[in-house]
């Protein structure tokens, strides 16, 4: 009887260390085996939860780790977000677009081109353009050491966007060097106005307002006279 029930015992403890390993392999890892008795089977029931002990700890210590990581990531993602806001802030700087005339904007380009800044160059130019209702821009790249036909392209795509808001576009400063890229690239600049200087380009477009504030006085006249004729 005695044996019967120590057999019974021995075997509701396997069953306890069974249960037990089941709850720490689902993610419980408070459980243990916490055995009270002392005989062959007490040993083993308190390496088990020495073992799970460490796994514990080692999962602990993984999960700091984790927690770590994502922090330091997360730190790195937002300085990374800072610095491309400040590139895109340091490019909408290099392209500032200013009313220096009576229906005239420039835009002065000083430094290297590439097709990023140049689609945001032409991007303020057009919303200028759409604020101000001005006709006339110049587009100075006196500052422009050399040009690809790449940003040439651009440059024309600026001019041809401008010209369907309704304003022209007039670039000035064009170096010797550049003119020579422009032709041995073969890009054709003959339906754009160029300037080789920007005071050049600036009389231009003032001549150009002047004959446009004339045309519409008389366009204002001519439509006052017919009224009256009425």
């Amino acid at each position: 009887m005695n044996e019967t029930g120590n057999i019974r015992r021995v075997k509701e403890r396997i069953d306890h260390i069974e249960d037990v390993l089941a709850s720490v392999a689902a993610g419980n890892m408070d459980a243990r085996v916490n055995s009270e008795t002392e005989d062959d089977l007490s040993g083993i029931e308190a390496a088990l939860d020495l073992l799970i002990d460490d796994l514990t700890d080692e999962l602990k210590q993984r999960e700091q780790m984790q927690k770590e990581l994502e922090t330091k990531l997360s730190k790195i993602q937002d300085q990374q977000k800072t610095i491309f806001q400040q590139q895109e802030d340091l490019l909408e700087l290099s392209s500032p677009v200013s009313k220096v005339w009576d229906n005239v904007l420039i835009l002065p380009v000083i430094g290297t081109l590439d097709s990023q800044r140049t689609q945001i160059m032409m991007e303020n130019l057009l919303e200028k353009i759409v604020e101000t209702g001005c006709t006339i821009a110049i587009l100075d790249i006196t500052g422009v050491p050399t040009v690809d036909t790449q940003v040439a392209n651009h440059l024309l795509k600026t001019v041809t966007s401008a010209r369907l808001l309704g304003a022209e576009c007039i670039i000035s400063g064009i170096s010797p060097a550049i003119a020579q890229t422009i032709v041995h690239l073969g890009i054709n600049l003959s339906t754009i106005k160029t300037k080789a200087t920007l005071q050049d380009a600036m009389i231009f477009a003032m001549k150009q307002n002047k004959r446009f504030e004339e045309a519409k006085a008389q366009s204002l006249f001519t439509d006052t006279d017919e009224n009256e004729g009425l």
